[in-house]
C-alpha cells in the first residue's frame, strides 16, 4: 500500500510553491499566468508551508531539506551550516522565504525544482516543434505539428 502525503496532489493541477522575493519565482509564476491551465501558487513571503510537507517534498526531490536552501542567499557562513540537521534548515526556511530561490512544481506524481522559469512549461503540453533540432548539430528542424488538432500555417510554395 501506497504512503499517503500531506500535499495534495492532483495531475488536472499545477501547484507553485515559490518566493515572490526571488527573480526566479517571480518569472516562474508569470509564465503560468500566460497559460489557460489551473495551477495554485504558493507564496512564501505570504503562506507557510509546514515543515511535513518540506519533507516530503524534498525526499519526492531526491534530496535533503538543506538542499532545497539557496545557500548563498545565507547571512552566514556557509561552512557553519555542514553541521545542520533537518530541523535548522526548517527553521531557515521558515524564517526567511528568499532561501528558496528555485520555486517547486507539483503535478501529480511529479515534483521539480525549478531552476530556469521556462521549465515550468514541461508540466503542460506545450509542443516545441523540434526545438531540440538545429542545423548547428546536424539535424534538420521537424516542423510538422506533434499534436492533435493543431493547425500550422502553410507557407505559400
Amino acid at each position: 500500500m501506497k504512503d499517503m502525503g500531506v500535499i495534495a496532489r492532483d495531475d488536472k493541477q499545477l501547484t507553485l510553491i515559490y518566493s515572490s522575493n526571488t527573480r526566479v519565482g517571480t518569472h516562474t509564476l508569470s509564465y503560468l499566468t500566460g497559460i489557460d491551465e489551473k495551477y495554485l501558487a504558493i507564496d512564501l513571503a505570504k503562506t507557510r508551508v509546514a515543515d511535513t510537507q518540506w519533507a516530503e517534498i524534498a525526499d519526492a526531490l531526491g534530496v535533503t531539506i538543506g538542499d532545497l536552501v539557496d545557500k548563498r542567499q545565507l547571512d552566514i557562513d556557509v561552512e557553519s551550516t555542514v553541521n545542520f540537521n533537518a530541523d535548522d534548515w526548517l527553521k531557515i526556511i521558515q524564517n526567511n522565504d528568499t532561501v528558496i530561490s528555485q520555486p517547486i512544481a507539483i503535478m501529480g506524481d511529479r515534483t521539480k525544482q525549478i531552476t530556469n522559469p521556462p521549465e515550468i512549461m514541461e508540466f503542460f503540453n506545450v509542443d516545441s516543434a523540434g526545438l531540440e533540432q538545429s542545423p548547428l548539430n546536424d539535424t534538420e528542424p521537424d516542423l510538422k505539428p506533434t499534436s492533435d488538432g493543431e493547425n500550422f500555417i502553410e507557407k505559400n510554395k
